[in-house]
């Protein structure tokens, strides 16, 4: 399969307030319920932000996200094509999620909060812990009492074209921003379950970003309280 995966790592270990946050396919999104975008997003949110894609069903249940400057370096093969993708997403970030912190991409990997590898397929497993085989895509974070420290992430740079690579790096980043989880509801989506080659995020991906780097949620928050902030935050009570 020609899709990402990720493994969550948290240095301390989360306090969990509340159970498992409900797994949602696309059947659980009916067009005749007319439900708003954000309606839709803040119920996709439970399974983006508060599961993890592997391990056990207890990761992932109290909210993920960076509260410090995101810093990015880039190294391996990378092209002027791939930095030029880089560039604009972090623009199109800073713009478009007004409530994440600062992010600028930085000369120096000692000064990376977010490293990224460009490298031959057959070597991902070196820069990435916790690698699973046949992804040409991953990422890993570290993250103390729910806000991120560090990211890796490294794509696949000799069996890609550059709008795969392209989708890749866009998919990595979001995951690594805190919605870990793919899911199977919109095609359109850059963490959409299924392998596509989706060039830039669907509304409902920036409004999950929105909703995960508000001003009425933090590091820690579970599902309910999470969820509870939203509604009210969103006059959806």
């Amino acid at each position: 399969m020609r899709r990402t995966r990720v493994i969550l790592s948290l240095l301390l270990a989360l306090v969990l307030l509340c159970p498992s946050a409900p797994a949602l396919a696309a059947s659980d999104f009916n067009p005749a319920d007319a439900l708003s975008g954000k309606t839709q997003a803040l119920q996709l949110l439970s399974t983006c932000a508060f599961r993890s894609e592997y391990g056990n069903a207890s990761e992932g249940q109290t909210l993920t996200r960076w509260e410090d400057e995101i810093t990015i370096w880039v190294g391996g093969s990378a092209t002027k094509d791939d930095l030029a993708t880089l560039d604009q997403f972090i623009m199109d970030l800073s713009f478009r999620v007004p409530s994440l912190p600062v992010i600028r991409r930085v000369k120096r990997d000692t000064d990376a909060a977010i490293r990224i590898w460009y490298v031959p397929f057959a070597q991902m497993q070196y820069y990435v812990e916790g690698y699973i085989d046949d992804n040409w895509g991953f990422f890993h974070y570290e993250a103390n009492h729910g806000s991120i420290t560090s990211a890796r992430i490294a794509i696949a740079s000799d069996i890609t074209d550059q709008q795969e690579r392209n989708h890749l790096l866009l998919e990595e980043i979001v995951g690594s921003l805190g919605l870990p989880n793919d899911h199977n509801v919109f095609s359109d989506s850059i963490i959409y379950q299924q392998w596509t080659t989706v060039q830039s995020l669907s509304e409902v991906d920036w409004l999950m970003l929105n909703m995960l780097y508000s001003p009425v949620t933090s590091p820690g928050m579970t599902w309910a309280q999470t969820g509870a902030a939203l509604r009210q935050w969103m006059g959806l009570q």
